[in-house]
């Protein structure tokens, strides 16, 4: 994305002493834009996702620009976990990578290559329409593939470990196949409820305008906080520097 400065050159060269302001306010520019995007990105997110988590809106970060460095972007956050993992397929479409819990699975022979966990009809979601970590432990916890799955129970006691292997106990299991679909089941009374059935590849529609929406916003943006910089930084510095001279 480039911007034409010649406009703002120009008037910084007709004003004493103000050409040196300039990479202060276009380091302010960059960055308040940046920010703007990065409000606009998270409304996106909101329009084309089914309740996105807190963690979800906060993917994205703004890195500022500075005087002697006079770049601002806008980018998926790293830590704690890269968030171009999930969101990624998301961006771009195509098919997305096992989740943490998925690679236990696979890593205890207890889901096939190709194939991803989705939920089941059984499975009570949280407010995001997600399986509850709580759950997800549960299930690995009976099928003795919770050691597999450090994320979940890296700050887990051995106490809240025993309990949580005790409450799950007997309650999961492996099944499916030939009359039903494969996937994890639970048995209630006589009965065996899917709670994460197997398929084969999730693939996903290009759903997020990422760049898109950077595009659309950031333009106008910059302009806009450029001249509210150029006044505030240059203009009423001036006036004040005029009034105390007077």
């Amino acid at each position: 994305m480039t911007f034409d400065f010649r406009e703002w050159e120009i008037k910084a060269s007709a004003i004493e002493g103000a050409a040196r302001q300039v990479p202060f306010v276009l380091a302010y520019a960059l960055t308040k834009s940046m920010q703007d995007a990065r409000e606009a990105e998270q409304a996106e997110m909101v329009s084309v996702f089914d309740r996105p988590t807190r963690y979800t809106l906060n993917s994205i970060q703004v890195v500022p620009a500075t005087k002697r460095l006079l770049t601002a972007e806008i980018r998926f956050k790293e830590f704690p976990r890269p968030a171009w993992k999930w969101l990624g397929p998301e961006v771009a479409g195509g098919s997305r990578k096992h989740k943490a819990f998925e690679r236990a699975l696979l890593i205890r022979g207890l889901m096939q290559v190709g194939e991803f966990a989705v939920p089941g009809r059984g499975v009570r979601l949280d407010a995001s329409g997600n399986i509850p970590g709580s759950t997800i432990v549960q299930i690995l916890s009976q099928l003795g593939a919770l050691e597999y799955k450090s994320g979940y129970t890296a700050n887990m006691t051995a106490k809240s470990k025993a309990r949580a292997t005790k409450k799950a106990r007997g309650q999961f299991f492996v099944s499916g196949g030939t009359t039903a679909p494969r996937g994890i089941y639970k048995r209630v009374g006589h009965k065996a409820v899917p709670i994460i059935l197997f398929v084969r590849g999730v693939s996903y529609e290009k759903r997020l305008p990422y760049y898109e929406t950077a595009r659309r916003v950031v333009p106008a943006a910059f302009r806009r906080h450029f001249a509210a910089g150029w006044q505030r930084f240059v203009v009423d510095d001036i006036r004040r520097a005029v009034r105390r001279a007077a």
